[in-house]
């Protein structure tokens, strides 16, 4: 693509480089359209005798062809596409689901000059019954790129697992929740743990299909945890008390039961007092006390992996730091 200054009268089928205002600054002409003969007119009437065009060379795709062309190599089976405008083009999801970007090669395809694609955050919950069904939005940002770096972009995006992937969530996931404390305090902790749970499961395709109550008492609590181990992929204990240390009475009783324990505590805030064990065909969280809220915290980055059946360990906890620290914006409005 060349950037010319071309007289008015020669500069028929060029693209537009800028907008053009008449004398009062209202609007002529918008950046990038194709000039026409009507076009030309117009410019003459607001007094422009030479006009900046970019011309397009044999080896050039135009934005929108380009944005398209890329994209739908980009595309999965849960993925669907925005027409594209101004070399712009949407990525959304058809399936609610996690969100899974292969950061290296987005990197790479970023590298590419005048390519530019955007994407939610990694393992951010997308889906058309979520908060968004967008997950990404791909840019030209010249007017036009050259067919060799539009194939150089294929390349990276024609691979699979592709760039951008949703993992669907399974409507089968079953979940089971412990609440842990003395007797008098047990209704309490159901009134206050058990509505934003049931919500966090539903909206992510999940059922609770049991409950029960232990007292602080390791014993009860490793007979609890162990027969809910047989109806649930998933446990969630609410505690009188969240766990603050390896040594807490409820992640010894887990151990008790034959819960291999894999961290305690998490680089997020609103809440730090997670700890996460798992049996061999059960994850257990041990939720914080913030869960009693549907204001976004870490169970809304741990949850959904947990029922997508990922096992994660220290090192993925610890990672969440990064961008953990969740302001009042990031918290503003609930997660369903």
């Amino acid at each position: 693509m060349r950037v010319e200054e071309r007289a008015v009268s020669q500069a028929l089928g060029a693209i537009l480089m800028h907008n053009v205002a008449d004398a009062s600054g209202a609007r002529v002409l918008k950046k990038g359209i194709r000039l026409t003969e009507e076009h030309l007119a117009q410019l003459a009437e607001a007094g422009c005798m030479t006009v900046d065009v970019a011309v397009l060379e044999a080896d050039d795709a135009h934005e929108d062809e380009a944005a398209a062309t890329l994209a739908t190599t980009l595309l999965t089976e849960q993925l669907y596409l925005t027409r594209p405008d101004g070399g712009r083009v949407n990525l959304r999801t058809r399936v609610d689901g996690l969100l899974e970007v292969d950061a290296g090669r987005l990197l790479e395809l970023n590298m590419i000059p005048g390519i530019a694609l955007a994407t939610r955050r990694q393992h951010t919950v997308v889906g058309p019954h979520q908060e968004t069904d967008n997950v990404g939005t791909l840019k030209i940002i010249p007017f036009a790129i050259s067919r060799r770096a539009l194939a150089h972009a294929q390349e990276l995006a024609q691979h699979r697992p592709g760039i951008v992937e949703i993992r669907p969530f399974q409507q089968d996931r079953r979940a089971a929740m412990l609440f842990v404390g003395d007797p008098a305090v047990q209704g309490k902790l159901h009134d206050e743990y058990l509505p934003a749970t049931q919500t966090r499961l539903e909206r992510l395709g999940a059922e609770l299909v049991a409950t029960e109550n232990a007292i602080q008492e390791e014993t009860a609590i490793a007979q609890a945890a162990e027969r809910l181990s047989r109806s649930a992929e998933l446990l969630l204990i609410a505690g009188q008390t969240s766990v603050m240390d390896e040594d807490d009475l409820t992640l010894h009783a887990l151990r008790q039961a034959g819960a291999e324990l894999t961290l305690s505590g998490a680089p997020v805030e609103p809440g730090n007092l997670l700890a996460l064990a798992y049996f061999p065909a059960m994850a257990v969280m041990c939720l914080p006390g913030c869960a009693k809220g549907l204001k976004r915290n870490v169970v809304d980055l741990v949850l959904p992996r947990l029922l997508l059946g990922d096992r994660l360990e220290r090192c993925d906890v610890a990672a969440l730091g990064l961008g953990g620290f969740l302001t009042a914006a990031e918290r503003a409005g609930d997660i369903g």
